[in-house]
């Protein structure tokens, strides 16, 4: 009867054993395999392009020879990602750790529903953001340039300024004209572009212009003094709704969609058990 109970046991031993060895042989099988179809070696030679090349192939265009060199690195690189998921690569790399978090941040992203944006949400928002939809002033001029190391120069422009006589700009000034590192002629410019090329302060002198047929100025700039003819100067003017109803949309949907983002991230989060040390 011992004997009995002795080989009943020792069977459900070996019989257990072989469950397990059959359960790790079954789950090393199912963790070795990698499905290839020919959507997802189009897709992986998509996402993998090269934007540098100025030629870009189609999948369906690759000969047969192509596209088992790209089956082949398909499974390369599967391989080498599953190594580095067992070796815990995931958990050592900030560069994986980030990458991986912008993946599931896209992922959540492209899993949200279609937020419902009424006409009513879009002025209710253009109303209150209308900072956002103005059209910046915008001037037309051309200068003239002159070096500031030149005898009488500022005293020559000021006098040419009040008479504003050709004669005595051809006797003391013509000669004193300078070459000036951007442009001589501005049109239909912001401030933010003409800040660009003749300082901050200089472009708020600029702005403060009249168009007129005459020659105006001196103003000083970081490279010296000019001369200038205001062609047009436009003000500040306010878009309406219908202008950019496009632009309100698209900012609408984006808050939105950031906002859903947010609270389903929260909801994520407080699913997690967090334990500090």
């Amino acid at each position: 009867m011992t004997s009995n109970k002795k080989i009943l046991s020792m069977a459900g031993i070996f019989f257990g054993v072989c469950i397990v060895i059959f359960g790790l042989l079954a789950k090393e099988s199912s963790d070795g395999s990698i499905a290839i179809s020919d959507n997802i070696l189009k897709n992986f030679y998509t996402s993998n392009r090269n934007l540098e090349e100025p030629v870009f192939i189609n999948y369906d265009d690759l000969n047969d020879s192509q596209i088992s060199l790209i089956r082949d690195e398909f499974i390369k690189r599967e391989v080498l990602k599953r190594e580095a998921l067992k070796w815990g690569l995931d958990k050592v790399d900030p560069l994986i750790l980030s990458r991986l978090a912008q993946l599931g941040e896209q992922t959540f992203i492209n899993n949200l529903g279609e937020d419902f944006i009424s006409e009513n949400d879009l002025l209710i928002f253009y109303n209150s953001n209308k900072n956002l939809y103005t059209e910046d002033p915008k001037i037309t001029f051309s200068h003239i340039f002159f070096h500031p190391d030149q005898d009488k120069i500022l005293e020559n422009l000021n006098q040419y300024i009040q008479s504003q006589d050709p004669v005595f700009f051809k006797n003391f000034l013509s000669s004193k004209i300078s070459m000036f590192p951007y442009q001589k002629n501005y049109a239909q410019r912001n401030s933010s572009f003409i800040s660009g090329h003749f300082s901050e302060k200089t472009a708020a002198a600029i702005f403060s212009f009249p168009p007129s047929d005459l020659w105006q100025g001196p103003i000083v700039s970081p490279f010296g003094y000019h001369l200038l003819k205001v062609s047009s100067l436009t003000t500040e003017t306010q878009k309406t709704f219908a202008e950019v109803r496009s632009l309100v949309k698209e900012r609408v949907k984006d808050n939105k969609r950031k906002e859903s983002l947010r609270l389903e991230l929260e909801k994520k989060i407080s699913s997690y058990n967090i334990i500090e040390y």
